[in-house]
């Protein structure tokens, strides 16, 4: 007698949503995450109007949630929500993997196929594998996981989507046009939600009129969608209700609270990429595709939807329709590439589910006509079951945000640092910056007096918004910034930083009182520095990460020459490179100057106590300074401690690196194409090229840990006297895959071919030019520094190898 698949399959699926739920929950942020996800977290508790397109929907849902489920702080209630939408959209998967694998329905046009025939004939768990292994491949996957562990509107956006087309194809399956209702009001829900989900609709429209195609001329029917449709829009109607009543949001007149609901105003980001540039955007998102699922599981996928086109035409029509157009969007788009992409993600895994269907689909006679049928089920079951299993295992401790607190420590650093001084200052901060003191203000009731310190938020935009806002105000009070902004110093003020966060304080040159300083010195460098004092933050850490030293130093005259520190870390070597700093041409004769230095700790590095000396080099002439003690270092008091990180790089990954940046990222590889010529670095002989070709340069990326900041990756042709003749600076794979967005985004262990192309000008002189890459701060435009197999500061760029450019 049949297994009945109803009854088995309904006490699964709440099953599969506890246990993604927990693993979420296990590894979920315990607090405010800055950015985005900080306004997530503050917005629906006012019942305000985020930023653009205004997610209608998620603040209703959101502020239904924390007031219904009463556990932690409304921040840990919003992180909570997103890990439910994440294990809903799990559940989703596995119900829709259930409805491809066949019904007992008799009414169903698929329940008397063969392969549902088989699935029905055959033991429970072999008609439920299809469904568990997709679901349990996406709860694994990269995106899908950072994504629901903190607060964020794109979890919501998946499962969305995953509702809707469950419910298309739950209508294929039934026939049960209360289905279909269900389907187009969760498809307008998702546009009130976000715009950009209404990218699936002609995938819908083309679904169910290959199902139906005499639809239109139904005209109860078509009332009654049209019905539905209305119902789901009217969640707009909460922008209009809300505008001018809260103090985020657009004005309350209908040409901006239109332009809001769309998006208007960063429309720019979208199709980015021409004609030209698709075969390099699919390499890309293969290569993201591949950070989130095994390649046996995307051969499954591969497979499941030829098994789909032949076996389930309908559904096929749905799927790949929907995949494509929301791919062909997203992968032409240079901003949250990586949250629009859970929605193609998210079908990847149904067809991957899929694919397990046509495995048992054409294995199905040899199973059972063989008397160890069981025997080679359970075999197939343990290998599939391996693949997601395995994968969590490995993720689960780099995702993890449950220690991460970086935007309470930001807090905690801004109201050290002004509340209740009564210093009338001005604190200029980013978005990123704003957000958590926002959640403070609105939802904790900690609220910065003015007479303390006026919070500016400075939007991007403009030329020079940084620059503006200092002036604008300068006669407030002193200026602080939020973090460090080069255009500031670059505009002749003096940066300071301040505090170990640090905030940086702005001053107007010449800058002479000195700060509170921790530990104050009174040594004279030959005649030309004055070295006042220093701080450390820290003085115990792990392999790998970072402690900043700053110095302050002072000179009595003019200087012409350039000079700087430089450390000892036991017999590391740490010479500074003097990118992005307020070099001593510059200085003003008696002002205080004060850097910040970052003593990084690379990876490899034994544990232990290592004494730290300090000495000052003359850059310019090639030597280190002379100090009072006779000596060219002194050896400061301190130590640091350290201890073995918690996951740390194999040896043998460290030794066959090409570049090591900031013991953060290593380069494991490079190569370069030019007329029909390839070279992998490092190369010796000239890439040939002409003037006005394409150099196509490929990096493959390795993740040493959880980044900590967005990088920018710089990639230049550069001519024997340094200078660019061509170059590309961007974030790496075009945009689509940052190393740090609010919570690290590139994670332990993961590598990445990441595409940049250098055209060469119609004017570049012919002659011999080099290939230079490296990375720097997207906010400090500081370039990262790089470390030699020894664990000594080597520069902070590598030379991938020489290009002669000749005159055709």
């Amino acid at each position: 007698m049949n297994a009945p698949i109803k009854p088995l399959s309904r006490l699964i699926a709440p099953f599969v949503f506890m246990a993604s739920f927990a693993l979420y929950v296990a590894t979920l942020a315990p607090s405010v995450v800055p950015g985005d996800p900080g306004e997530y977290q503050f917005i629906p508790h006012i019942l305000g109007i985020a930023h653009p397109p205004g997610y209608a929907f998620f603040t209703l849902l959101s502020k239904a949630w924390t007031s219904i489920v009463r556990i932690g702080s409304i921040a840990y209630r919003t992180n909570l929500l997103a890990a439910a939408a994440g294990a809903w959209t799990v559940t989703m998967v596995y119900q829709m993997a259930l409805l491809l694998a066949g019904t007992r329905n008799p009414q169903s046009p698929i329940s008397q196929s063969p392969i549902s025939q088989s699935l029905i004939s055959n033991s429970r768990h072999l008609r439920l594998l299809p469904a568990l292994f997709a679901a349990a491949l996406l709860a694994t996957s990269t995106d899908l996981w950072q994504h629901s562990i903190h607060a964020n509107s794109h979890i919501v956006s998946a499962a969305l989507s995953a509702t809707a087309l469950y419910s298309g194809l739950r209508w294929w399956a039934t026939r049960s046009d209360r289905w279909l209702y269900l389907f187009a009001f969760l498809a307008a829900l998702g546009v009130t939600h976000h715009p950009l989900l209404a990218l699936g609709a002609p995938a819908y429209v083309v679904f169910v009129l290959a199902v139906r195609p005499g639809l239109w001329r139904d005209w109860r029917c078509l009332g009654r969608l049209a019905l539905a449709l209305l119902l789901g829009l009217c969640v707009f109607l909460y922008l209009p209700l809300r505008a001018g009543a809260t103090p985020f949001g657009p004005s309350p007149n209908w040409d901006a609270i239109i332009g809001h609901a769309t998006a208007r105003g960063i429309r720019g980001n979208l199709f980015h990429f021409g004609l030209g540039d698709q075969l390099v955007r699919l390499r890309v998102f293969w290569e993201l595709l591949r950070l989130q699922f095994p390649i046996p599981a995307l051969a499954l996928a591969i497979a499941g939807l030829v098994w789909l086109v032949r076996r389930r035409p309908h559904p096929a029509i749905l799927l790949a329709l929907f995949y494509a157009l929301n791919l062909a969007f997203t992968i032409n788009t240079v901003q949250d590439v990586m949250a629009y992409l859970l929605l193609p993600f998210t079908v990847t895994a149904l067809l991957s589910g899929a694919g397990v269907l046509a495995l048992l689909d054409v294995g199905q006679r040899w199973l059972r006509e063989r008397p160890w049928q069981r025997a080679a089920l359970a075999g197939l079951t343990l290998l599939l079951a391996a693949l997601p299993v395995t994968a969590g295992l490995h993720l689960a401790p780099r995702l993890s945000l449950r220690d991460y607190r970086l935007a309470d420590a930001y807090i905690e650093a801004v109201f050290e640092q002004f509340d209740g001084k009564g210093q009338g200052a001005v604190l200029l901060a980013p978005w990123e910056g704003m957000t958590p003191l926002w959640y403070a203000e609105h939802v904790e009731g900690r609220r910065l007096d003015p007479s303390d310190v006026q919070l500016v938020y400075v939007a991007a935009g403009k030329a020079n918004p940084w620059v503006d806002n200092v002036w604008a105000n300068i006669e407030t009070g002193p200026i602080y910034l939020a973090d460090y902004r080069p255009q500031v110093a670059a505009a002749g003020f003096r940066v300071r930083p301040v505090g170990d966060w640090p905030l940086y304080k702005v001053e107007v040159p010449p800058a002479t009182d000195l700060p509170d300083v921790a530990h104050p010195t009174d040594v004279w460098a030959g005649d030309a520095l004055h070295w006042l004092g220093w701080d450390l933050d820290r003085t115990a850490l792990h392999a790998g990460e970072t402690a900043y030293l700053t110095l302050y130093l002072s000179a009595a005259r003019k200087l012409d020459d350039y000079y700087m520190p430089y450390l000892w870390l036991g017999d590391r070597l740490y010479r500074w490179t003097t990118d992005s700093r307020l070099n001593t041409p510059w200085w003003e004769p008696g002002e205080v100057v004060v850097e910040r230095y970052p003593i990084t700790v690379p990876f490899g590095t034994p544990s232990g106590d290592y004494p730290l000396a300090l000495g000052f080099s003359n850059v310019s002439q090639g030597q280190d300074l002379s100090l009072p003690n006779g000596a060219t270092t002194t050896t400061l008091p301190s130590v640091l401690h350290v201890t073995p990180a918690g996951i740390a790089p194999p040896d043998d990954v460290l030794a066959e690196a090409l570049a090591n940046v900031d013991s953060r990222v290593i380069l494991l590889g490079a190569r370069a194409s030019a007329r029909g010529r390839t070279a992998e670095s490092p190369w010796t002989e000239a890439l040939p090229a002409h003037p006005g070709d394409r150099i196509q340069v490929w990096l493959n990326w390795r993740a040493l840990t959880a980044l900590d900041q967005p990088y920018t990756v710089f990639v230049h042709l550069i001519d024997g006297a340094g200078r660019p003749w061509a170059q590309q600076d961007y974030t790496p794979m075009g945009g689509a895959f940052p190393t740090f967005l609010w919570i690290p985004r590139w994670i332990e262990g993961q590598t990445v071919s990441d595409p940049y192309t250098l055209t060469i000008p119609h004017d570049a002189p012919p002659g011999d030019y080099l290939i230079e890459l490296g990375m720097y701060g997207m906010t400090s435009l500081r370039r990262a520094y790089h470390f030699d197999p020894g664990g000594n500061l080597a520069g902070d760029r590598y030379i991938l190898g020489p290009v002669r450019v000749a005159t055709p």
